[in-house]
C-alpha cells in the first residue's frame, strides 16, 4: 500500500518531525508530573512488590546499613515470589547504587522511557504499514490514552515488555518486507 501523497506529513516532512517531537515531549511532561509521589495511582500492590524486591537487593550489600534493617529488607525480597525476570528491579538497584540512595522516581522514570521508546517503534511500524497519517493517529492514541499514561509510570515490567513487543513486531515486519 502506498501512502496518500495529499497528506500534510508527506508534503512537509519537517512538519511531521516537529509535530511528533512536540507530542513526545508533551507525553513525557504528562508522565513526569508528580513523579515523586508514592506510586498509588496504578496497581499499588504490584508496584509495592517490585519496590520491596529492589530495596532488598539494594540493602543486601549497601554500606552503613544497620544489620536489622538489612536482614528485614533481604527477607522481604526473598519471601516475595518471582513471576518474571527481575529486570526492572535490577535496573533500579544499579541506579540506587550509582546515586547512593533509593529513590522511587528512578525506576518509574525508566518505565516512562521504555514506554516512549516503544512509541517510536510503534510510529515506525505503523508508518511502514499504513503511512504517516495512520502512524500519527496510532502513536497519539498510544501516548495519550489515559490508561496508558498511568500504566507507563508504574514500577512494573509492563512498559519494558510492551516496548520489546512493539520493536519485535516491527523487526518481523521489516524482515518480512525485506528478507535477508
Amino acid at each position: 500500500m502506498t501512502p496518500n501523497n495529499t497528506s500534510i506529513f508527506n508534503a512537509r516532512p519537517w512538519f511531521l518531525r516537529i509535530f511528533m517531537t512536540a507530542c513526545f515531549l508533551l507525553a513525557l511532561g504528562i508522565r513526569l508530573y508528580d513523579l515523586n509521589d508514592l506510586p498509588l495511582d496504578f496497581h499499588p500492590a504490584r508496584q509495592l512488590h517490585s519496590m520491596l524486591k529492589a530495596r532488598g537487593m539494594f540493602l543486601e550489600n549497601a554500606p552503613g546499613v544497620p544489620q536489622w534493617r538489612r536482614e528485614m529488607a533481604v527477607s522481604e525480597w526473598k519471601v516475595n515470589s518471582t513471576e518474571e525476570p527481575e529486570i526492572m528491579e535490577r535496573l533500579a538497584v544499579w541506579v540506587y547504587q550509582a546515586a547512593g540512595s533509593e529513590n522511587l522516581w528512578f525506576p518509574r522514570f525508566f518505565s516512562i522511557l521504555f514506554w516512549l521508546v516503544g512509541g517510536i517503534g510503534l510510529f515506525l511500524l505503523i508508518s511502514d504499514l499504513v503511512g504517516k497519517d495512520g502512524a500519527v493517529i496510532g502513536t497519539l492514541f498510544y501516548l495519550f490514552l489515559p490508561y496508558a499514561v498511568y500504566a507507563s509510570r508504574a514500577f512494573m515490567p509492563d512498559p519494558l515488555i510492551v516496548m520489546f513487543i512493539i520493536w519485535g513486531v516491527g523487526g518481523l515486519n521489516h524482515w518480512h518486507a525485506r528478507p535477508g
